[in-house]
């Protein structure tokens, strides 16, 4: 139950993404563009700032609050909550592992200018769930910091102001040792792309291959100790915040069916598709299983913030492995229910499937979030993601 305080934000929520956001989803969908203007309407609101602590002027979010508010997001467009989410979570970064002045610094770039961040880990020739490795490269070089590699998947690529680059110092392996994660603002010199991202969906979140060559920044740019971000229990939200995605889609889907087989009359009965007892079984199977996805994932944020690193992994995994496979039969079987109309660009239903299964093939895999959640019920200890060097 959320209290009337969480209950008045999420209601705000709601009203931006009914009124403002999902309208424009489809056309950034189409254009494989960044949802700007979705954005700007959540910055006017605050909720770029949901992650960051009151006392730099942001929301504060908890964690039930937040997760819902990603999930409202994504019942209207998908692609605003995916590119948010990714931004929050680096302020979740900053608020773990920066000095004092990094706080003041990058927390005034959201409150007061509205700008947004992104987080790149992912490389052409690693598999982030079978190991932890960054072969981008980081070298001291007098007051400054040199990045050079390549990266996949740049969400908010030309949209967001900074990057958190995951990288590895110069010589080091062993990621808990060698581990740093670099804020290059986007003007950096020596960052380039080709600009191409056309994928099945998630389109909008526009993220293309980045080059760094000799990319150079301020010593301060770095975040904490070598191997730090991945012992402070923030890395593993970024699947909790996917599973809200993932439920968030489902939602807007199932939501969509069901005003669908309410309003659409066939002959020769002359009723609603509704009372067809086939339409019946089958909305009544999504929503049960879809429940029982969002209430662990309900359960999953209340137990977020008193959880270790390792149980936060565990949680995660939970909760994520039930929404993508949730969420995949839900958007499957809704173009089902609805028929052939529910392949058609004119209505969401296609376009949540589309999103939802490109969305889930972030890491980690469902065969890396079951090995994890096996070892957890065998008493075997494991983290979320297997780092080199173990």
């Amino acid at each position: 139950m959320y209290t009337a305080a969480q209950k008045a934000i999420l209601d705000r929520v709601d009203r931006l993404t009914r009124e403002q956001i999902a309208p424009r989803a489809a056309e950034y969908d189409a254009a494989a563009a960044n949802p700007v203007d979705s954005w700007r309407t959540l910055e006017r609101d605050g909720f770029l700032a949901a992650c960051v602590p009151t006392a730099y002027g942001g929301l504060g979010l908890d964690m039930p609050t937040y997760i819902g508010v990603i999930r409202t997001i994504a019942r209207g467009c998908a692609n605003t909550a995916m590119t948010v989410h990714m931004h929050s979570t680096v302020m979740r970064f900053i608020d773990a592992l920066g000095t004092p002045a990094q706080k003041r610094h990058y927390f005034a770039e959201v409150t007061a200018h509205g700008r947004l961040f992104g987080s790149w880990g992912s490389e052409p020739a690693v598999s982030l769930s079978r190991t932890f490795l960054m072969e981008t490269v980081v070298r001291q070089d007098g007051d400054a910091y040199v990045v050079d590699g390549v990266k996949h998947f740049c969400t908010m690529a030309l949209g967001a102001s900074h990057y958190m680059v995951w990288c590895a110092l110069e010589g080091g392996t062993d990621m808990g040792k060698a581990l740093l994660q670099v804020l290059v603002p986007a003007d950096t010199l020596g960052i380039a792309t080709d600009g191409k991202w056309n994928t099945l969906g998630m389109r909008a979140t526009f993220s293309p291959s980045v080059t760094f060559t000799g990319a150079r920044v301020p010593r301060d740019a770095a975040l904490g100790d070598p191997g730090a971000a991945l012992r402070v229990g923030v890395v593993e939200s970024f699947a909790l915040g996917y599973a809200a995605v993932y439920a968030g889609i489902a939602e807007g889907a199932l939501a969509f069916a069901i005003d669908y087989a309410r309003k659409r009359i066939v002959k020769p009965e002359n009723v609603p598709v509704a009372h067809d007892p086939a339409v019946q079984r089958h909305i009544g199977e999504l929503a049960a299983h879809l429940d029982g996805a969002l209430l662990v994932l309900a359960d999953t944020a209340a137990r977020w913030d008193a959880a270790d690193m390792v149980e936060r992994g565990v949680l995660g995994n939970k909760a994520k492995y039930l929404a993508t496979e949730v969420g995949l039969a839900v958007t499957s079987k809704v173009i089902q229910v609805v028929g052939g109309r529910g392949a058609y660009r004119d209505f969401p239903a296609e376009r949540a499937f589309r999103d939802l299964r490109t969305s889930t093939l972030m890491p980690p895999t469902v065969d890396r979030m079951l090995e994890g959640i096996g070892k957890s019920a065998l008493g075997i200890d494991g983290a979320m993601f297997k780092v080199s060097g173990e």
